[in-house]
C-alpha cells in the first residue's frame, strides 16, 4: 500500500528509459502509486478536524452509486470537475442493415477537465532514476551444488541458473554467452573485466536452455568452456514480445564466475 503524507509533502518524481528512436533521448514515466479510498478518507479527516469520517464515507458511497447509475444510462458524467466519464463501444459494426443492429459491449473512458490539464501541465518533477532496459543479472548459481560446495562455482557439463530482470532471450543474435575475463589495460589497476572481443565469447546453444523467462534462466554449460577459468556471463535480448529489436540489448554480470571441473 502506498504511504501517504498528511503534511501534503511530495516525493513526486519520474523515471527515464532510453528511447530506441533517437540518440540521447529518453521516455519519461511517472511510477504508478495508488492511493486507496480509505486513504483518501484518512486525508479528509486529517485536514478537516472534527469531521465525521463515516458520514463522509457514506456520502462517497452515495455519489459513487449515482455516478455509476447515470453512466449505465448512457450519460457522460462530470466527476467533481476533475474528469468526465463517458462510454464508448468496444467494437465497430459491420452490417448491410446497420439500423437493425444492436451494439453490445462498451468500455469506460475518461477525459481530463481542462482546469486540471492546465495545472498538471505546469508541474515539474525531479528524475528519480534512469531505467536500464538491458537484461539485469542479480545472481548466478550452480543449482546442483551440494551443501558443502560453493554455489558461485559452476560445474563443467552441468547446469547453471541466472536470476534477475528482463532476462528472456530470443531472436537472431540473442542468447546467453560466457565472456572470458581479461586484465584491464589500465596500468596498475589489476582489474578483471569482460573481454570486448565478441568472437571469443562462447554461446550457450539454444537447445541447452531449459528455462527461459524474464526472471530466471536455466541452462547447461557449453562443452568448450575451460575449467578453472573465470568468465563473465552476458545475456543478450534480440527481440521483444516476438518482434526483433533494432538494437539488441546486452547485460553482463558485474563479477565473474569460476568454471570448476
Amino acid at each position: 500500500m502506498t504511504n501517504i503524507d498528511t503534511k501534503r509533502e511530495t516525493n513526486f518524481a519520474v523515471t527515464l528509459t532510453p528511447s530506441n528512436f533517437g540518440e540521447n533521448t529518453y521516455v519519461a514515466r511517472v511510477p504508478r502509486k495508488t492511493v486507496t479510498t480509505d486513504q483518501i478518507l484518512d486525508l479528509v479527516v486529517a485536514h478537516n478536524k472534527g469531521i465525521d469520517r463515516y458520514q463522509v464515507a457514506h456520502s462517497m458511497e452515495l455519489l459513487k452509486k449515482e455516478i455509476l447509475e447515470q453512466a449505465e444510462l448512457g450519460f457522460s458524467v462530470d466527476i467533481m470537475e476533475i474528469c468526465k466519464l463517458y462510454l464508448a463501444p468496444l467494437h465497430g459494426v459491420r452490417s448491410l442493415t446497420p439500423e437493425a443492429e444492436t451494439v453490445t459491449g462498451f468500455e469506460a473512458r475518461f477525459a481530463v477537465n481542462e482546469r486540471l490539464r492546465k495545472r498538471l501541465g505546469a508541474m515539474t518533477a525531479a528524475v528519480t532514476a534512469v531505467v536500464d532496459p538491458a537484461p539485469q543479472i542479480s545472481l548466478i548459481e550452480n543449482p546442483v551444488a551440494k551443501d558443502n560446495e560453493p554455489k558461485d562455482v559452476l560445474k563443467a557439463t552441468f547446469s547453471a541458473r541466472i536470476t534477475g530482470r528482463k532476462l528472456k532471450v530470443g531472436g537472431e543474435g540473442g542468447g546467453i554467452f560466457f565472456v572470458p575475463a581479461v586484465m584491464s589495460e589500465n596500468p596498475g589497476s589489476g582489474e578483471i573485466i569482460p573481454s570486448q572481443k565478441e568472437e571469443d565469447w562462447i554461446k550457450v546453444p539454444s537447445d541447452f536452455v531449459t528455462h527461459n523467462a524474464d526472471r530466471r534462466l536455466e541452462f547447461h554449460l557449453p562443452r568448450d568452456l575451460e575449467t578453472g577459468m573465470p568468465y563473465f556471463i552476458a545475456v543478450r535480448a534480440a527481440e521483444r514480445h516476438g518482434v526483433a529489436r533494432k538494437n539488441p540489448l546486452t547485460g553482463i554480470s558485474r563479477v565473474p564466475v569460476m568454471v570448476g571441473a
